[in-house]
């Protein structure tokens, strides 16, 4: 059937108008989305060096995760503290706390080349300070503690001597390897190797009778924090610290030796440019007579010789006049006074963050000070992690263009100082004890502080590492060998 003209002009009028309703609908403008412009504010100074951007959470768990608390029952001291943050894997800092005859024994132990040697100081020292003092009937406390710190390292020394024959004037290498390998106790020949090849700084005090005695070997710090009767508060360390960088201490070490060697054995304000402290347990790479530099140390088990392989060189040929590095302790004695609040004791982690471009700088005791006096009131409640947390805060580190400024993103600094890796290049394990002095009627501080434990006394009726009478010491050692 014929379809009419008009038919067909009306269909094809109603397809035009559905094309162009079609084209109208999708082919309108597009709609404006106002979008927000987050402003990234850049840092002052360029680093390139990465990081992990943690959230608040895992930045409290992270700086909390080695917090804990100790009870005490005992005359001047409220409550212990310690927190320890790690960035050596495995972590080489240690700490002890422990009741002594109705005082307190506490300290910690900065580990280098390895944790070894700090982990038996750790458990060892706070044994021979308290059987010094319970063997002397009227003890010169301090000359009592000096004591105990040499005998220990005495020990540390004359195990490792014990290993090798007297004299080494006709012995091989064969000779070293076969006297390791005849000790019935493998594990225990590894371990006393260890601990004397590893080296340890150690910062202690004895509390008693409202006394404070203070041993330091080594650059960690032992600071007194006190309020004024202003209110202001005060930073004073209790005792110096053994560095090639004190000019005091470094003069004292320069005289133990010929005017020719100054030159060398400070350089850089490092022990033949080389280890930072004045004083330490174990290293006796630095201790050894001359001859076991060659004839002893490169054929111990080659894991331990390697720790320090690479730079025994540089120690050989500067190697004269032997022990360049001691454990005997700088001592004092501070009588507590009303104001006093806190005794702070950290390794040199800590006071790293504080003063970083003057680590002996008295700037550092001070800004510790004036944290303490906002514990309570930012959030910690252990006074320890309180003192982790600010000092990383303390300034926005640019090491590497030797800037520093005001921390403006608190979560931004943390997550850098926490994830950067590897974190050695950039800090140092932290461990810090803050003592709560009885000073004040305020209440010890057991909630959201960590585990909390009851100070153990510490039991001193055990034989000594080495018997003294049976074994050689460093200068008996030096004559063997010329024998």
């Amino acid at each position: 059937m014929a379809i009419p003209v008009r038919t067909l002009t009306a269909i094809a009028g109603i397809g035009l108008t559905g094309a162009g309703g079609y084209y109208f609908i999708n082919n309108k403008p597009p709609q404006v989305i106002k979008e927000t412009v987050v402003k990234i504010k850049e840092p002052k100074y360029y680093d390139s060096r990465p990081y992990t951007l943690l959230t608040d959470t895992d930045i409290t768990n992270r700086l909390r995760s080695g917090q804990f608390a100790n009870k005490i029952q005992t005359n001047n001291v409220k409550a212990i503290y310690t927190n320890q943050l790690a960035s050596n894997n495995p972590v080489e800092d240690n700490y002890s706390v422990h009741t002594f005859q109705n005082g307190l024994i506490a300290g910690v132990y900065d580990g280098h080349i390895g944790p070894h040697c700090s982990r038996l100081i750790k458990k060892q020292l706070p044994i021979y300070m308290a059987r010094q003092l319970a063997a002397d009937s009227e003890p010169d406390v301090e000359k009592s503690i000096s004591t105990a710190f040499e005998d220990l390292d005495f020990d540390i020394q004359a195990r490792f001597y014990n290993l090798f024959p007297k004299n080494l004037k006709h012995t091989t290498e064969r000779d070293i390897r076969a006297a390791i390998a005849r000790q019935p106790d493998q594990a225990a020949t590894e371990a006393i190797i260890n601990e004397a090849i590893n080296g340890s700084c150690a910062c202690a005090v004895y509390i008693k009778d409202g006394t404070v005695y203070s041993a330091n070997t080594g650059d960690s710090r032992v600071v007194i924090v006190s309020q004024e009767e202003d209110g202001t508060w005060r930073g004073r360390r209790l005792v110096e610290e053994e560095s090639p960088a004190n000019p005091e201490w470094r003069a004292h070490m320069l005289s133990q030796h010929p005017e020719g060697e100054s030159n060398v054995i400070v350089m850089r304000n490092r022990i033949f440019g080389l280890i930072a402290v004045g004083g330490s347990f174990g290293d006796i790479m630095y201790k050894v007579p001359v001859d076991y530099q060659m004839k002893v140390l490169p054929f111990i088990p080659y894991d331990i010789y390697k720790t320090f392989a690479r730079y025994h060189h540089r120690i050989v040929v500067n190697y004269h006049t032997p022990p360049y590095l001691q454990s005997k302790p700088l001592v004092s004695q501070h009588k507590l006074e009303k104001g006093d609040r806190f005794v702070i004791l950290g390794t040199d982690g800590l006071w790293d963050e504080l003063s970083w471009d003057n680590v002996r700088s008295t700037n550092g005791d001070e800004v510790a000070a004036k944290m303490m006096s906002t514990w309570k009131t930012k959030g910690e409640s252990n006074p320890a992690t309180h003192l982790v947390r600010e000092a990383l805060l303390f300034d926005a580190v640019y090491k590497n263009v030797g800037k520093k400024e005001p921390v403006e993103d608190e979560t931004f600094e943390l997550s850098k100082r926490l994830t950067r890796k590897p974190s050695r290049n950039y800090r140092d394990d932290i461990t810090i004890t803050v003592i709560e002095l009885d000073t004040t009627d305020a209440e010890p501080v057991y909630e959201k502080v960590g585990p909390v434990y009851e100070t153990e006394e510490v039991q001193f009726d055990v034989p000594r590492l080495a018997d003294p009478k049976k074994s050689g010491s460093w200068f008996s050692g030096w004559i063997w060998s010329r024998l």
